[in-house]
């Protein structure tokens, strides 16, 4: 997000008047300021006394203070406005020793151009989902962007999903249908486990046969047991012939799955449902609406909704899937676009049936 500089200058004027003058310290506490991150905190040692200039551009990033003494470790609260220009944007700033105005440094905040999910921070928040074969999917957000519940109802289902967010504890509580579970957070309010009494969600490493673990960039699993839905386990490949070398999980790189398989089985069935799926892509954005829509290729019945949420942001390919192949029948989409290009309608066609989703803002 930017740089931790160690920077010193020494100088002996005479025996009488000598100094050492520099920013040992001069770093933020999060290594990503993402576009819904609105505090963070600047940590700043100087050998003398300093003050810190805002310079222009940084409007949207106020500092708790400007000035302080030498021989001190400061933590300086940040206070930002959300990112919703789509775009990564910088703040500079300028930083000097009052004592030695020659010793003295530029650096420029970073805020991401995405949120903690994966979507632009200029997405517009999906508010429903209705699809024709008869689910109605609502979904709530706080002020920073995130869901804090999700219902799902149609076909005799009924699910309700909530999430509680501690910012100071770092710490996420999800309750679905009833059973809680909670994990630690990063800045980007996201985790990557999820365990309560019954249910467990999380991310988890593919392995080499020698029992190495497989870099995440180049393939990972998702896999959620819980009381109400069984067994959810998907495996993400990101590594191909097209993509030898992986893909970026950075974050605002885009990044796509190769292939994705799918094993469900619910906790009173024996049958196991495999899908094996080879997606291809098209030009559209995945990243222009809150939610990841590509989620809802087997439909809602086979969703998992912390996916659909984003609660797990390298499940979301930034692609929106234009074609899957399939063993069990090839999927086909079609998408129709608002004028922000978040998605308006999205038909998936599969063995000669079709269901239309309607997302509503």
């Amino acid at each position: 997000m930017m740089m931790s500089l160690c920077l010193m200058a020494t100088s002996c004027l005479d025996d009488k008047d000598s100094y050492s003058s520099g920013f040992t310290v001069l770093s933020t506490k999060s290594q990503v300021l993402y576009a819904n991150s609105t505090a963070d905190s600047l940590f700043v040692f100087s050998y003398g006394p300093w003050k810190l200039q805002p310079q222009a551009g940084s409007e949207w990033c106020s500092v708790g203070i400007t000035e302080g003494m030498g021989g001190a470790l400061y933590s300086i609260a940040l206070s930002l406005d959300q990112n919703t220009t789509g775009e990564v944007r910088r703040a500079p700033f300028y930083i000097y020793d009052t004592d030695h105005t020659e010793t003295n440094v530029s650096f420029q905040l970073k805020q991401s151009a995405t949120r903690g999910d994966g979507s632009l921070g200029s997405a517009a928040l999906v508010r429903s989902v209705e699809s024709t074969d008869g689910y109605v999917a609502t979904i709530d957000y706080d002020q920073k962007a995130r869901p804090v519940s999700y219902t799902l109802t149609g076909n005799g289902i009924n699910d309700r999903l909530t999430v509680a967010y501690n910012d100071a504890a770092s710490l996420m509580t999800v309750t679905y249908n009833g059973h809680a579970m909670s994990g630690d957070t990063d800045n980007g309010y996201q985790p990557t486990h999820l365990e309560g009494a019954t249910d467990t969600v999380a991310y988890q490493a593919q392995y080499y046969p020698n029992g190495i673990p497989v870099a995440s960039n180049y393939a990972f699993n998702f896999v959620s047991r819980t009381a109400s839905r069984g067994l959810q386990a998907y495996s993400y490949l990101l590594s191909s012939a097209r993509h030898p070398d992986g893909q970026s999980l950075g974050v605002d790189s885009l990044h796509v799955a190769d292939s994705i398989r799918y094993v469900r089985q619910k906790s009173n069935e024996d049958v196991r449902l495999v899908e094996m799926l080879a997606p291809t892509y098209s030009q559209q954005d995945n990243r222009c609406q809150s939610i990841d829509v590509n989620q809802l290729l087997l439909g809602f019945a086979e969703c998992h909704p912390m996916q659909l949420l984003s609660l797990f942001r390298y499940t979301r390919s930034t692609s929106i899937v234009a074609e899957a192949k399939s063993a069990n029948g090839d999927i086909r989409v079609t998408t129709t676009l608002n004028s922000d290009k978040s998605v308006s309608t999205m038909t998936v066609e599969r063995n000669g049936q079709s269901v239309t989703y309607t997302f509503n803002y």
